[in-house]
C-alpha cells in the first residue's frame, strides 16, 4: 500500500505514515499506542482481488517496468497514446511518463487495466480498430525518433 493509502485507511496523517516508512536510522524512535492499533488494524487486501480502489485490484504502488514495457510493445505497434489513454482512462502524458520510464511506480488497477488491455490489442492491429492510417503512421514515427535517439521526443527538440 502507498503511504496515503495506509493514511486513509487508518485515519493517521500521511506525514506520521512517510516518517513511519523511513529508513530505521531516521524513523520515529517510539509509535504512540494508537498510532500502531491504528496501523496495524488495516485490512489488507490480498494481491488480484477486488477492493473498493477505481479498477479493482487492491490498492497501494507496484513497479512499472511490465507496464513500460506493454506500453512500448503497443507503441511499436502503431497504437497512437492518445487511443491507448482513452482505453485506459488516463491522460496521454501519462502514457508517456510510463512508456518512456520516467515513472518507476504506477498504482495497482492502472497497472492491472494496462495488463488486460494488452491481449485485446496485441491480436489485432490499429487500423482493424478504425485508426486512420495517417495517426497510425505519426504514432509509428514517434516511436522510431524516441528509440533512434534514445531519449524521449519532448527532449530532442
Amino acid at each position: 500500500m502507498a503511504a496515503q493509502d495506509i493514511a486513509d485507511a487508518s485515519g493517521i496523517a500521511v506525514t506520521l505514515i512517510r516518517r513511519l516508512l523511513r529508513p530505521p536510522a531516521t524513523r520515529p524512535a517510539r509509535i504512540a499506542r494508537a498510532t500502531a492499533e491504528a496501523i496495524l488494524g488495516i485490512n489488507v487486501p490480498a494481491p488480484n482481488t477486488p477492493s473498493s480502489s477505481a479498477g479493482g485490484g487492491g490498492r497501494g504502488l507496484t513497479d512499472a517496468a511490465h507496464a513500460a514495457a506493454i506500453l512500448t510493445s503497443l507503441a511499436a505497434a502503431g497504437w497512437p497514446a492518445t487511443y491507448l489513454a482513452a482505453r485506459l482512462s488516463i491522460g496521454t502524458q501519462t502514457i508517456a511518463a510510463i512508456r518512456d520510464q520516467r515513472r518507476p511506480h504506477i498504482r495497482i488497477p492502472l497497472d492491472q487495466r494496462i495488463r488486460r488491455l494488452y491481449p485485446r490489442l496485441a491480436g489485432t492491429t490499429p487500423a482493424a480498430a478504425g485508426i486512420p492510417p495517417g495517426t497510425i503512421a505519426r504514432a509509428l514515427a514517434h516511436h522510431q525518433r524516441r528509440h533512434t535517439t534514445g531519449q524521449s521526443p519532448s527532449t530532442t527538440a
